[in-house]
């Protein structure tokens, strides 16, 4: 894999900064600590999904794509119907789920993380990783 180091967004280089000091739990900052990694270094082509509609039950799921580009979506077998594909983790932490018809009340997907403390977010299904084999 190539260690070059990706330039994130500079929305997302502040959001990183902010939050070494601003996380209210101690997995908001193992979050933001992971997604900052993932980011600059850990590259997906076949995708990283960090959030599974089948691990919740508002079905809400997030995927990483590339290095910093962001699906967030809703549904079970929606084959893409309710999702907003988003440049940055900045826009994809602001997506409104009432807004996206998501979910009948409105809250963020930031909002919603902390809600779940960062508990459903699962950093070890990039599957760039799991197909190479460097990863159980």
């Amino acid at each position: 894999m190539d260690n070059s180091k990706n330039q994130l967004w500079d929305v997302d280089a502040k959001l990183f900064a902010s939050m070494k000091t601003g996380s209210l739990t101690p997995n908001e900052a193992n979050f933001f600590k992971n997604m900052q990694y993932k980011q600059e270094y850990e590259v997906t082509a076949l995708n990283d999904l960090l959030v599974s509609e089948y691990e919740n039950d508002d079905e809400i799921y997030v995927i990483r794509m590339n290095y910093d580009e962001y699906v967030v979506g809703h549904g079970i077998e929606t084959d893409g119907a309710q999702e907003v594909h988003v440049m940055n983790l900045s826009e994809a932490l602001a997506v409104n789920f009432k807004t996206e018809g998501f979910l009948n009340h409105d809250i963020t997907l930031w909002q919603w993380l902390r809600e779940k403390d960062y508990e459903i977010v699962n950093y070890g299904r990039n599957y760039d990783i799991l197909e190479n084999g460097k990863r159980s």
